[in-house]
């Protein structure tokens, strides 16, 4: 079994390391122009006969089919949809960022984690560039403006992560509050967050083959794979922070969460059962209104709606990890009564507790 998941993440390894159909044209037109090829023309370039005609290029037809490209991958407000980026069933998506490739600078409303494990990457944050070497490890969060180039010997890969799975899928991180629990509770309810976080793992040989074990799951899409791909990225998060929390570096940007926010975020998430807006404001030294009104102005969510999806996400998780009845779940998520807790249930996820537990079993 051992040899076989080497051999399995060796074939990945190698499958990343070698050109793939788009790199190869990308390639071709960097020795034919020292530049890199505009990802949008290398692909109109590929539904041509020979993708390697180079003169096709300055066509209208090159230009309208950027357009029509680019049109399709952003909504309305110019942001990357993660229905186009993440297959429908699953937690995340794994990539590797094309060499020889320059795609353009976008925001995206889902997580993107950045993973450099050979060479250089540059990358470039709300304007700020930076030069990813190898074991940086930066999170970039929903709505953030950034762009990434890749040198020709440098292996990156991207981790796509759905901002709606965090309380379900990852909630003892959300719970645990460390510090990378308070940074992705600040992007989830934060409107306007614009910080990136970097870890710096230098030469760490764990987390480069936990990246290609993932790849190599989604590659390969044998049974439970998307559960498995959700596993492994369980064990990503508390390991960078186990080993390299001391290394965290966050960007400059422009934050609409403060500190005292942050450190509500977490009191609510450590004690949803209990918490109340009127017993989180006593903790705090603050007036219930006005903790309703900075939690609403700083998030855009009231403070009931935030406190019923963490109550919500974790009832979920007891119904899918446990064989907890409907009563002990009511009872363990801070609801007194189960007929309103059931009500609930049903209002948030369109279906009933049993009922969503039977369906994730079937899944």
């Amino acid at each position: 079994m051992a040899g076989g998941i080497i051999m399995q993440i060796e074939k990945v390894y190698d499958s990343v390391i070698n050109l793939d159909e788009e790199e190869k044209i990308g390639y071709a037109y960097y020795k034919k122009t020292g530049k890199y090829l505009d990802y949008m023309l290398m692909s109109f370039l590929k539904e041509q006969s020979d993708p390697y005609d180079f003169s096709k290029l300055s066509t209208p037809e090159a230009q309208k089919y950027k357009n029509s490209l680019m049109k399709r991958f952003q909504n309305y407000s110019g942001i990357l949809n993660e229905q186009l980026f993440i297959q429908e069933n699953a937690t995340a998506e794994i990539q590797h960022v094309p060499r020889y490739i320059d795609i353009f600078a976008h925001r995206h409303d889902f997580f993107e984690i950045v993973c450099t494990t050979k060479g250089r990457c540059l990358h470039r944050v709300e304007g700020v560039e930076v030069y990813m070497e190898q074991g940086d490890i930066t999170i970039i969060p929903p709505n953030v403006y950034h762009y990434l180039l890749a040198e020709p010997d440098c292996i990156t890969l991207t981790v796509k992560i759905r901002k709606s799975t965090f309380d379900s899928v990852f909630p003892a991180l959300m719970r645990s509050g460390t510090t990378l629990s308070a940074y992705f509770a600040q992007t989830l309810y934060s409107r306007h967050y614009r910080n990136s976080l970097t870890f710096h793992c230098g030469q760490d040989a764990f987390l480069p083959e936990l990246l290609l074990y993932m790849l190599a799951q989604q590659s390969e899409k044998k049974q439970h794979y998307a559960h498995v791909l959700t596993g492994l990225l369980a064990t990503f998060f508390p390991y960078l922070l186990q080993n390299y929390e001391d290394t965290i570096e966050f960007s400059d940007g422009d934050n609409a969460l403060n500190e005292r926010m942050i450190e509500i975020e977490s009191y609510m998430r450590q004690n949803f059962k209990t918490a109340t807006l009127q017993n989180t404001a006593q903790h705090f030294y603050l007036s219930p209104a006005y903790l309703s009104a900075m939690v609403k102005q700083q998030t855009g969510f009231n403070f009931s709606a935030i406190m019923r999806r963490i109550k919500m996400e974790n009832a979920a998780t007891l119904l899918t990890d446990t064989d907890m009845k409907v009563e002990q779940i009511c009872d363990s998520v801070g609801y007194s009564d189960a007929t309103q807790f059931i009500k609930t249930f049903k209002a948030y996820f369109g279906t009933t507790p049993l009922k969503y537990r039977k369906r994730k079993i079937q899944d």
